[in-house]
């Protein structure tokens, strides 16, 4: 369950950082493109989030948190970057008008999912956690629940 909150907040982290960028053009041109681009890009992460956190999933697990996020990401979040770039990305992000309600988004899928790994760990891990005859224990309960 670690891994999948480790994976869950790397793929948000990593989607903060990663975008669009720009061609082989000027520097000048280049910087004023990828500016858009970096506003554009937020604007396509800030609505899959949207999208996810849309409806409330209460019942979601930490791995259908992170699965939601994988398959709604935007194809410019997954372009592969410099650690230069991916500063000079988020310092454009940074500029952007959607920039605090992105975070706020962000700030909520984490907290969702920090949940979703809580709850799994309040799951009984034995069946004697359950009752204190373990299984038989549990199939008596069962069967007189009818």
């Amino acid at each position: 369950m670690r891994n999948v909150l480790s994976f869950g907040l790397l793929m948000i982290l990593g989607a903060a950082w990663m975008g669009c960028g720009a061609g082989s053009e000027s520097a000048e041109t280049a910087t004023a493109s990828s500016d858009a681009d970096a506003c554009a890009c937020l604007a396509e992460m800030k609505s899959s989030l949207e999208g996810i956190l849309q409806d409330d999933h209460k019942d979601w697990t930490a791995k259908q948190w992170t699965q939601s996020l994988s398959k709604s990401t935007a194809p410019c979040m997954r372009k592969e970057r410099t650690p230069e770039e991916l500063s000079a990305w988020s310092q454009a992000q940074a500029a952007c008008d959607d920039y605090a309600a992105y975070k706020e988004l962000v700030s909520s899928f984490r907290t969702k999912l920090t949940a979703a790994v809580q709850d799994s760990k309040q799951l009984p891990q034995d069946i004697k956690e359950l009752t204190s005859d373990g299984a038989k224990g549990l199939l008596d309960q069962l069967s007189k629940q009818r």
